[in-house]
């Protein structure tokens, strides 16, 4: 009876620890927010003056021209931001849908960094010290990131847990997996005034953590689910819409 109680103890005492270390994991935890701009190749038909799908490298369809960023604590405080033009080296003519969307204009990603510079710098920024869980709005942008990285000889050992906001996001609204939730449309959904424009990196990622912050202020074991699955999958740039 007397071992039973011991071992009871024990493990309880274990329970305990592990219960603590648990709790200041999440403490220390940052989720890094993210969103990135993309190039595309594009041609105009001779014919009908229509812009077309370029010569586009089948392993690298979009290159990555900007990546912006908020670092966010559990208490969903922004702590710091992150921002990045990219010098491409694939995609040199600035797709004009991009430009009319995103603004970015050629002499933007001109004067950007090379792609291994501007993710160095995105890591040091991001501390891999510390504990923390990228995020983006839906996937596309985790898969491109992870594909320019293979494309260019990026070490992406630092991609490790992930959590997609938008899927979090129909959850929480109880919407159907099938159904696409744009960031505009959820932002409405939750009345959150757009003071900035859509389509800039560094802008998209702050509202992202806008939602972040609602969605989690009721169910915190909800914000840190990470989604552990990174499957290539997002789409070039449709040029004949």
């Amino acid at each position: 009876m007397a071992i039973a109680f011991i071992i009871y103890i024990i493990n309880n005492e274990n329970n305990n620890i592990a219960l603590l270390k648990q709790r200041l994991w999440v403490k220390r935890l940052k989720y890094i927010i993210f969103d990135l701009e993309f190039n595309a190749p594009y041609k105009i038909d001779r014919r009908t003056k229509q812009l077309k799908r370029g010569n586009t490298n089948p392993l690298c369809p979009q290159e990555i021209i900007e990546i912006g960023a908020v670092k966010v604590n559990t208490d969903m405080e922004i702590e710091s931001v992150f921002q990045q033009f990219v010098k491409p080296t694939l995609y040199l003519k600035l797709h004009p849908k991009v430009k009319s969307k995103t603004h970015i204009t050629l002499e933007d990603i001109e004067g950007g960094t090379p792609i291994q510079e501007a993710i160095a710098l995105f890591r040091e920024w991001i501390a891999e010290n510390e504990e923390y869980i990228l995020c983006s709005w839906g996937a596309d942008d985790i898969n491109e990131l992870k594909r320019n990285c293979g494309y260019f000889k990026i070490d992406t050992q630092w991609i490790k847990s992930f959590k997609d906001i938008q899927r979090s996001t129909m959850k929480y609204l109880g919407l159907p997996m099938g159904q696409q939730l744009g960031l505009k449309k959820a932002l409405e959904i939750f009345e959150i005034t757009l003071d900035n424009k859509l389509h800039k990196a560094l802008n998209d990622a702050e509202y992202t953590a806008k939602i972040l912050r609602i969605i989690s202020s009721n169910d915190m074991n909800q914000a840190l689910e990470t989604e552990e699955k990174i499957e290539m999958g997002s789409e070039a740039v449709n040029e004949d819409n």
